[in-house]
C-alpha cells in the first residue's frame, strides 16, 4: 500500500513548512502598508482612499472565507492551501508593479490578496492541528497548542511585512519596487516547501459545499466568537491607517517608518501573548482582549493630538495584545464547538467578523468626515470595545458553558490510520 504524500517527511518539518507559508502570506498581506500610505500621501487621495485600500482587501476575503474552508472539508487542506500561496505570489507581483497600473490597479491587487489570503489563514490553521495530531506523549499537547503557534507565525509575518517595507519606503531605493521584493521571495521559498507536506483530509466527502456555521455552535459564534472576532482587527487596522494620517496632520515627519514601528509593536506583541491566551483559556482571554483594545484606542486618541505622537507606541502594544489574546481564543473555540468534518466551516465563519475590521476605519472616516481630525470618533470606537467586553464576559461565556467549552480540551483531528491511507 503505497505511503502518503509527505509521509517520509519528520512531522515536525511538515509543521515547519506549513508555518513558513503562514507567515509568508502574512508578510504579504501587510507589507504594501507602508506603500499604500504613501500612494495616498504622493497623490493627496486623504484618509478615504486609504482605508479603502484595506476594504478592498476585506472584499476579497469575505468570498474566501465563506468558501474555503467548507471546500477544504469537502476536498482537502492541501490543495487549497497550495494554490492560495501561488496566488498571494501573484497578487504580490501586481501590487509590485502597480507604480505603473495606478489606483485601479492598487485596489485590484488588494482584492486579489484578500481572496489569496483568507484561504490560506484558514485551511492552513486547520491544517497544522491536524499535522500536529499523532502517536507520543505531547500529541494532546501539540494539537492544544497548534491554533497559539499558528497565530504567532501570522502575526510575526504581519509585523515583519510593514517592518521592512516601511524602512525600505522611508530611506530605501525606488520604493515601489524594492518595498514588497522580500515579500515575493518567501512566498515562492513557501510555496516549494509546501511540496512535501502531507494531505490530511484522507476520505473525500462529494456534494455541495456544508457552508455556515453549525447548528451546534451557533449560540457560541454569535455570543462568543462575534464579538471577539470583531476584537482582532477592527483596533489593528485603525493603528495602521487612521492613526498615522492623524499624527502627520498633527506634525510627525517620519509617518512611514512610523507605520512599520506600529506593525512591529501591534503584531510583535499579538505574537507573544498567544502563549499567555493558550494558559488563559477563552472564557477569560475574549473578554481582555476586548479591554485592551479599547484602552489602545483610548491612548491612541492622546497620539492624535498635536505633540502626542510617542502614545502611538504604547497604544499600539496594547491593541496588539487584544489582537493576540482574541485570535488565539477563537480558533480554540472554534476547534472544541465545531463537528470534526465542519472545522473549516466554523472557523471560516469565525474570521468574518475578525476581517470585518478592515472596513471599520473606512466607515470610520466615511461617517466621521472632518471630525476624524480631532480624533473624537477614535474614542467612539473605545467605547464599542467596553460593549464587545461586556458581551463577551456574560452572554458569550455562557454559550461557552452551555456548548462545554469552557474547560473542555480541543476535539481530535480527523485523522484515518496511515496503512489505510494514499494520496
Amino acid at each position: 500500500m503505497p505511503s502518503p504524500y509527505g509521509a517520509q517527511m519528520a512531522p515536525s518539518r511538515q509543521r515547519r513548512r506549513l508555518l513558513l507559508a503562514l507567515f509568508a502570506t502574512a508578510v504579504s498581506t501587510q507589507a504594501p502598508s507602508p506603500l499604500l500610505l504613501r500612494y495616498a500621501d504622493e497623490l493627496d487621495l486623504g484618509a478615504l482612499t486609504l482605508t479603502l485600500f484595506f476594504a478592498a482587501y476585506a472584499a476579497g476575503l469575505v468570498p474566501s472565507l465563506l468558501l474555503a474552508g467548507p471546500l477544504s472539508d469537502r476536498d482537502g487542506r492541501r490543495r487549497v492551501v497550495v494554490g492560495g500561496v501561488l496566488a498571494a505570489l501573484l497578487c504580490t507581483l501586481v501590487l509590485i508593479s502597480a507604480d505603473v497600473g495606478g489606483v485601479p490597479l492598487l485596489v485590484v491587487g488588494r482584492v486579489a490578496q484578500g481572496l489569496a489570503s483568507g484561504a490560506v489563514f484558514t485551511v492552513g490553521t486547520v491544517w497544522l492541528r491536524e499535522l500536529s495530531a499523532g502517536d507520543g506523549p505531547d500529541a494532546a499537547r501539540r494539537v492544544r497548542g497548534a491554533a497559539a503557534v499558528a497565530s504567532a507565525a501570522m502575526a510575526t509575518g504581519f509585523a515583519a511585512g510593514p517592518l521592512v517595507a516601511g524602512l525600505l519606503v522611508q530611506w530605501g531605493p525606488a520604493p515601489q519596487l524594492v518595498a514588497l521584493t522580500p515579500a515575493a521571495v518567501l512566498l515562492l521559498v513557501g510555496l516549494l516547501g509546501l511540496r512535501g507536506v502531507p494531505e490530511t483530509v484522507l476520505e473525500r466527502r462529494p456534494g455541495r459545499l456544508a457552508l455556515g456555521v453549525p447548528r451546534v455552535a451557533r449560540r457560541a459564534y454569535w455570543a462568543y466568537l462575534v464579538p471577539v472576532g470583531l476584537t482582532v482587527y477592527t483596533y489593528a487596522v485603525l493603528s495602521l491607517t487612521v492613526f498615522p494620517l492623524l499624527v502627520a496632520d498633527a506634525g510627525f515627519g517620519a509617518v512611514f517608518a512610523l507605520v512599520g514601528v506600529s506593525a512591529l509593536l501591534v503584531q510583535g506583541s499579538a505574537a507573544l501573548v498567544t502563549p499567555l491566551a493558550t494558559r488563559l483559556g477563552p472564557v477569560r482571554a475574549g473578554p481582555l482582549a476586548a479591554l485592551l483594545a479599547a484602552l489602545g484606542c483610548g491612548l491612541g486618541y492622546l497620539a492624535v493630538q498635536p505633540g502626542g505622537w510617542p502614545w502611538v507606541l504604547p497604544a499600539c502594544l496594547l491593541i496588539g495584545l487584544g489582537e493576540g489574546l482574541g485570535m488565539t481564543s477563537g480558533v480554540a473555540v472554534c476547534d472544541r464547538v465545531a463537528p470534526p468534518d465542519r472545522r473549516g466551516a466554523l472557523l471560516s465563519a469565525f474570521y468574518l467578523p475578525v476581517y470585518a475590521g478592515f472596513v471599520v476605519p473606512t466607515v470610520l472616516a466615511l461617517v466621521s468626515g472632518d471630525a476624524l481630525r480631532g480624533g473624537v470618533p477614535v474614542l467612539v470606537l473605545a467605547g464599542l470595545g467596553l460593549v464587545l467586553m461586556v458581551l463577551a464576559a456574560g452572554p458569550g461565556r455562557a454559550a461557552l458553558r452551555a456548548a462545554g467549552a469552557e474547560h473542555a480540551a480541543p476535539l481530535a483531528p480527523v485523522l484515518v490510520p496511515e496503512a489505510e491511507t494514499g494520496r
